[in-house]
């Protein structure tokens, strides 16, 4: 360990290295290295992991395979001879009984994982041990359960993060991540840097619920309702709902900047409240469409209003 490392930046638990200076090559091949080994601390004897490269414009995909019992040789490979300058690096978090990734080949898992798209990581319960931005305002993290989990066990739970929090829908144990400290060399972005913004090795206790009736609530799975969301102005159905509203629903409705971080928590309250309240659809979407937590969140897309208005009330019908 460098005696230079300062206390602060290292992780209570886990690798030691911090994901700190992004231009520096050397200390962010041990990072990487120390991440992703262990993540896989625990596979089974003699399984097989996966990790892949893409070029620069996504093509050419290629997996290499690493031995559970040789992950540092292996990935200490793999990361030398594929810079990170000129490809893109993902990983699998779990493991594989054959050297193929294929889902009849999964192993037992103690991961869940998510590819968050644009959804507000804080906003996921219970919270994920790792979080790392893939492009701007794009995440993707795991979760560390305390015990090991059959295939549709894990994959039932990353399903309902996904589904519930408005994560992409590749909720498969097969899942590739982008490897955090990686670069994305899509061309819509200015390759920016894979950076990792929360890593915690805690183990997670709680569990997202996976029973039947929320099963059959998953966002893939709700119908869109038809809304209009500039029939009613967000102050208008305030003031008409106002008596019938609680403090949380009251106030947030009222704020024309955005003042609290977690900005799926309040659209939540914004729709719960009102629906709650017995506002008609369009009265909901048109105080979701003019607040500004949906707007820093979505911008002015009518589909994510839809669908994320959609999520809930479905939700709520499930709940009562």
């Amino acid at each position: 360990m460098p005696s230079n490392s300062k206390t602060n930046t290292r992780p209570p638990y886990g690798h030691p290295y911090p994901f700190e200076d992004y231009d520096d090559d050397c200390i962010i091949h041990s990072s990487m290295m120390g991440f992703l080994v262990d993540v896989w601390k625990g596979a089974p004897a003699n399984s097989h992991l996966f990790v892949a490269t893409s070029d620069p414009d996504g093509g050419r995909w290629r997996e290499h395979v690493i031995q559970s019992g040789k992950s540092t040789i292996g990935l200490n490979r793999f990361l030398r001879a594929h810079s990170r300058w000129d490809f893109n690096l993902y990983f699998c978090p779990n493991p594989f009984s054959h050297h193929n990734r294929r889902k009849r080949f999964a192993l037992p898992s103690r991961l869940g994982w998510c590819d968050m798209d644009d959804s507000d990581p804080d906003a996921y319960r219970p919270q994920p041990n790792h979080v790392w931005e893939t492009s701007p305002n794009r995440y993707q993290a795991l979760w560390h359960w305390d015990k090991w989990h059959d295939i549709c066990e894990a994959e039932a739970f990353s399903r309902e993060l996904a589904a519930r929090h408005g994560g992409d829908n590749g909720w498969s144990i097969t899942k590739m991540l982008r490897i955090p400290g990686s670069i994305n060399h899509k061309p819509d972005y200015n390759e920016p840097f894979v950076r990792l913004v929360k890593r915690n090795w805690r183990k997670t206790l709680v569990r997202p619920d996976t029973s039947p009736a929320k099963h059959r609530t998953l966002a893939t799975d709700f119908p869109v309702l038809p809304m209009h969301p500039y029939a009613f102005t967000r102050l208008e159905v305030l003031k008409k709902y106002r008596p019938k509203l609680d403090v949380s629903a009251r106030t947030v409705l009222r704020h024309d900047r955005v003042i609290a971080t977690d900005r799926s928590k309040w659209i939540f309250v914004i729709v719960a409240g009102l629906y709650q309240a017995g506002a008609h659809i369009d009265e909901i979407a048109g105080a979701v469409w003019s607040s500004p937590y949906f707007y820093e969140k979505h911008g002015a897309n009518t589909e994510k209003l839809e669908r994320e208005v959609s999520n809930i009330i479905a939700y709520l019908e499930v709940d009562r």
